[in-house]
């Protein structure tokens, strides 16, 4: 309609009236790409904020698999040093014996990859995050809790070596069935103190497991430390995004 009225216009010489239906033209083409921008840029918002929102439970989550872990793991430094303590002064305190021994041979859960992360990586989105610190700090945690991760054997080794030494002590709870949790898995009915204060390689793996568990449990602060840091930031992100609505 448009065309066929500058089409008329411009056979009669009506140079006003074209100007004005070109103006129509491309004022409309305007608004147009203007409508399309403003469309893209709040799907982008909204699509960031709901990946910020991803990020933040998943990382709240990690936060808090972390703490327990480093509660257990100070429960773990805790309960080796005292067996520790007790066979360098030649007895034990009977009543945290048991489970000392029952307890000092595991490790705390370590937290694992962010999987949202990790999906923003492989679908190319990570362009959505506007802040280079926030990339870096994923980034980084994302390497070194792989790092970690791939070396797991490192902490594993002599805590199996420690379980192995200390079973020669343990007289299992034996019911003739099978366990029914985790608690009842290799339960330990009692303690000989005796084989603890002969056995020179009970006092030396428990040595090596202690170095072990606190190195593990300034790993988990190291972790814990980046899992902060990086809600700090998605915090702020959040407030540099907006909520993802229509201005």
């Amino acid at each position: 309609m448009i065309l066929r009225r500058i089409a008329t216009a411009l056979r009669k010489q009506d140079w006003f009236s074209v100007m004005i239906e070109t103006l129509i033209v491309v004022l409309g083409v305007f608004i147009g790409l203007q409508v399309n921008n403003w469309n893209e840029a709040r799907q982008e918002r909204i699509e960031t904020h709901s990946l910020l929102d991803r990020l933040e439970r998943d990382f709240e989550q990690q936060l808090a698999l972390t703490d327990r872990s480093l509660a257990q793991q100070v429960q773990l430094i805790d309960a080796t040093g005292r067996l520790i303590t007790g066979i360098r002064a030649g007895q034990f305190d009977e009543a945290t014996l048991a489970g000392d021994v029952a307890f000092v041979d595991s490790l705390s859960t370590m937290p694992g990859p962010s999987a949202a992360f990790q999906e923003l990586v492989s679908t190319g989105r990570m362009r959505l995050i506007g802040n280079a610190d926030l990339r870096g700090e994923l980034y980084g945690y994302d390497g070194y809790v792989s790092f970690v991760s791939a070396q797991f054997a490192q902490f594993g080794d002599p805590i199996q070596a420690l379980s192995g030494v200390l079973q020669r002590s343990k007289t299992l709870a034996i019911s003739g069935r099978p366990s029914e949790s985790f608690a009842e898995l290799g339960a330990v009915e009692g303690v000989d103190p005796a084989i603890l204060l002969e056995d020179p390689q009970i006092l030396y793996a428990l040595q090596t497991a202690y170095i072990v568990q606190d190195n593990y449990h300034l790993v988990l602060v190291t972790i814990r430390q980046g899992i902060e840091r990086i809600l700090e930031l998605l915090e702020e992100e959040r407030g540099t995004t907006g909520r993802g609505q229509a201005p």
